[in-house]
């Protein structure tokens, strides 16, 4: 409930920002003044996810190097999630934003967690696998998902994308939260604090590898991964593509020993497209591509992000100024 007040609050105090332009021109609410021409939001939304998770981290270091395209705006960071990302693209509460690839669709479509179509964005650049991880401690007598049963895990916060892949395995495998001893609602770093004093059980989340917070906890209590059986993996790819086989390489964390068999929906960046204009939305993609080495100083999961990678990995409906870049490189025909 906090975060559903909190999120409709920086949805107000955006929207308010954007009501005039520095010239104190009237807009309207699609942030478009009466030429219709769409102007630069003076505060630029951007929708990441919990604190402790790279979204939010990429998110900052993204927002300080967007300053140089966009002197005369602000960028607020806003902890959001996958499906909370889209819906406030949806509704004007943020102008760029993360999601994972598999929400897409189904919000394009009104499936799943939308109640309606969601229209009014675009992709400008595919960043990097975000595969799904079942963690648990080193000790943990857990080893599969039926294991789960009379435990307690976190799916992260409401409605993120983990909780509703978690929720999907859980009926594939003929269980739900029924089997479980509880749920916990929280971010990445207190769900780690609360495993680290064994008051919770598992965490699952769709993140990138490796994730700090849990090399951390890696270093100190020791960490397992739970793979999914291939039945599994096969059930959720057959319900949205965008669900990918993938595998979590052996020493991804430092105490693990073998492969770890998931999937992983992959991380997209998005505009708005009715508060960014083509101009900015191709300024914001060259600067996404050509700053590849500080985002790769982060986590070296963007090790193999580039614009080919970008382009050939596109889902959803890519933004005319992203392919105006793409094409003008050469990375696009």
């Amino acid at each position: 409930m906090r975060k559903k007040i909190f999120l409709f609050i920086v949805s107000i105090l955006l929207l308010a920002l954007v009501a005039c332009d520095n010239n104190g021109d009237e807009l309207n609410s699609d942030n478009t003044k009466e030429n219709g021409n769409i102007t630069t939001p003076d505060s630029i939304g951007f929708g990441a996810a919990s604190v402790g998770g790279f979204w939010y981290t990429l998110a900052g270091a993204m927002g300080d190097q967007m300053k140089e395209i966009f002197p005369d705006s602000t960028v607020s960071i806003v902890e959001g999630g996958s499906i909370a990302n889209l819906m406030g693209l949806g509704n004007g509460t943020f102008d760029v934003a993360f999601t994972n690839s598999e929400a897409i669709s189904e919000a394009n479509n009104g499936e799943g967690e939308f109640d309606e179509p969601i229209d009014n964005f675009s992709t400008i650049a595919t960043l990097y696998p975000n595969p799904l991880q079942i963690v648990v401690r080193a000790d943990s007598d857990i080893y599969s998902i039926e294991d789960l049963k009379g435990k307690k895990v976190s799916p992260g916060i409401k409605g993120y994308s983990g909780e509703i892949a978690f929720q999907k395995i859980l009926g594939l495998v003929g269980m739900s939260y029924d089997d479980l001893k509880g749920i916990e609602y929280i971010g990445t770093e207190d769900a780690s604090e609360l495993m680290r004093d064994n008051h919770l059980d598992a965490w699952v989340g769709v993140l990138d590898t490796p994730a700090a917070t849990w090399q951390e906890l890696d270093t100190t209590v020791g960490i397992r991964l739970i793979s999914l059986e291939q039945e599994t993996i096969d059930g959720l790819n057959e319900y949205n593509p965008g669900y990918i086989p993938h595998t979590i390489e052996a020493r991804t964390y430092p105490n693990q020993d073998e492969d770890v068999e998931t999937v992983a929906p992959y991380t997209v960046l998005l505009v708005n497209d009715d508060t960014m204009s083509e101009e900015d939305v191709y300024n914001l993609t060259k600067l996404v591509v050509e700053k590849k080495e500080v985002w790769q100083n982060l986590s070296a999961t963007f090790n193999d992000f580039n614009a080919e990678y970008s382009v050939e990995n596109n889902v959803g409906d890519m933004h005319p100024g992203a392919v105006r870049y793409y094409e003008e490189i050469g990375a696009m025909e």
